[in-house]
């Protein structure tokens, strides 16, 4: 299901920027209170809407990764919200954590509202299944620190390249650099 507009103007809950109200958005801002408020995120750690280029061939093709959650300023979880099955998405998220710019992210939780998973990213081994698997501020940064770094051939990285290009794009219920959500035009401007 695509994303939609409700024409209506919300308070983002770690920026305080004003954005678009959407069928998902709510879900959005109830997971950053909740990384916050409940698992002790700092705020300033957390990146909402981090948009990604997967530059492949001749197409740009840009996603919008709903938080990247850095430890002393590099990036140790993406989190991503997913309008379906859990498992459906999560190789689309490890094939991003894998290419994305600067270093590997080490780990990808993967969540519905309902169901989550998270995923160290280097052998996409499932660590913890259920909702209560997001892991607490304290127990991310032991997690990082104990995670060995590891990096993947310029060959693997263009395979992956490709299954996030292909994946994201059929499965972009959060819109892409073409969404008039994201560009702030309505339908009717496009």
């Amino acid at each position: 299901m695509h994303e939609t507009s409700f024409n209506q103007v919300i308070q983002d809950y770690l920026t305080g920027e004003d954005l678009q109200m959407t069928t998902y958005e709510d879900i959005r801002q109830a997971l950053a209170r909740i990384l916050v408020e409940e698992k002790g995120y700092p705020v300033q750690n957390i990146q909402p809407r981090y948009k990604m280029s997967l530059g492949l061939d001749d197409v740009d093709y840009t996603i919008n990764l709903d938080f990247v959650v850095t430890i002393e300023g590099q990036p140790a979880l993406i989190l991503g919200f997913c309008p379906g099955a859990v498992s459906t998405y999560i190789t689309q998220y490890v094939s991003v954590a894998r290419i994305f710019p600067g270093s590997t992210v080490p780990f990808v939780l993967v969540t519905d509202s309902m169901d989550a998973s998270l995923v160290r990213v280097e052998d996409k081994k499932e660590l913890c299944r259920g909702y209560h698997c997001i892991p607490p501020w304290e127990q991310l940064q032991h997690m990082y620190k104990d995670c060995p770094e590891c990096t993947f051939t310029p060959e693997r990285q263009e395979k992956e390249k490709r299954i996030a290009h292909a994946m994201f794009a059929l499965s972009d219920g959060y819109c892409s650099s073409q969404c008039s959500i994201t560009s702030g035009k309505s339908q009717a401007d496009s």
